[in-house]
């Protein structure tokens, strides 16, 4: 009796250990946390490439790759990388490592059309300087590519000839429009006064952060960014929870555009899901 009790004990140890470490793998996995920028931590190397490659039909494959290396090894090695094509999401990377300083990250698609794509990627880490003090390091990084599949298969970051800045033109203006059809229609659903925002695209946040954020001092633009991720990673990038209580994926809806209020109180985050349900998410600065 004494032995099956004990073996009965032992089971439900075992058991309870099992789920809580497999409850704390899935959060370490799943979540995005900001602490204090470390100032002696930096990347070394952080960088988002889309590379074509034309198949001799009427097809291309795009490679997307995402590299990290952190100048040393941390608790936690986060990257998301977010994939665009025509303003509409088309796929997500996201990797994480304990106890490490690199991460890699690569994925194809075949596509047959023309189009804008571009990338953008959080680069995280998340160290632990002591038992008590958590303080992480970020980096942004970024690639815009365009593809013509007609009369012949080429493709540009920058235009170099008139035909491409042609080009370049109409992808633009299809993209923007979609994006801007996005704003609105969220703008109008959630009764957002726009001209009391400065408006700016996620995908535009790498090369434009410091002029969006210019009425803040650095290391606060720091924790804007961070938290901005920490939010859009859960809400966004994981699955988003509709007003019925459902979660859908983030999938083909439009590039999120972020709107930083003018008195700096709060952003907004604004986009169309796939279906065209309108989207608004928070963040409060003050």
């Amino acid at each position: 009796m004494k032995v099956q009790l004990k073996y009965t004990v032992f089971l439900v140890l075992t058991t309870i250990f099992v789920i809580l470490y497999l409850s704390n793998h899935k959060q370490t996995e799943e979540t995005i946390i900001f602490f204090p920028i470390d100032s002696s931590l930096h990347f070394d190397y952080a960088s988002t490439h889309l590379t074509p490659k034309g198949t001799g039909d009427s097809t291309y494959t795009i490679t997307w790759r995402v590299e990290s290396t952190l100048d040393q090894p941390a608790y936690l090695r986060q990257d998301v990388s977010l994939l665009y094509k025509n303003g509409k999401l088309a796929g997500a990377l996201k990797n994480w490592r304990q106890n490490k300083q690199e991460l890699s990250q690569k994925a194809k698609s075949k596509e047959s059309e023309s189009g804008r794509y571009e990338a953008v990627t959080f680069h995280y880490a998340e160290v632990h300087p002591s038992d008590t003090i958590f303080t992480s390091a970020q980096q942004l990084s970024k690639d815009k590519l365009y593809t013509v599949t007609t009369p012949v298969f080429q493709f540009f970051h920058r235009p170099l000839s008139e035909e491409q800045v042609q080009w370049k033109k109409t992808l633009d203006g299809l993209t923007d429009q979609t994006v801007r059809n996005g704003l609105e229609k969220a703008g109008q659903a959630f009764q957002v006064n726009l001209e009391q925002y400065n408006v700016i695209s996620l995908t535009d946040l790498p090369s434009k952060k410091n002029q969006w954020l210019a009425a803040f001092p650095q290391f606060k633009r720091e924790e804007i960014v961070g938290k901005l991720w920490e939010g859009l990673y859960k809400n966004y990038v994981l699955g988003i929870k509709k007003e019925d209580g459902s979660t859908v994926t983030p999938q083909g809806s439009t590039i999120p555009l972020l709107l930083m209020a003018k008195n700096q109180s709060e952003i907004l985050v604004l986009f169309t899901l796939k279906d065209g349900t309108p989207i608004m998410l928070r963040q409060k600065l003050l």
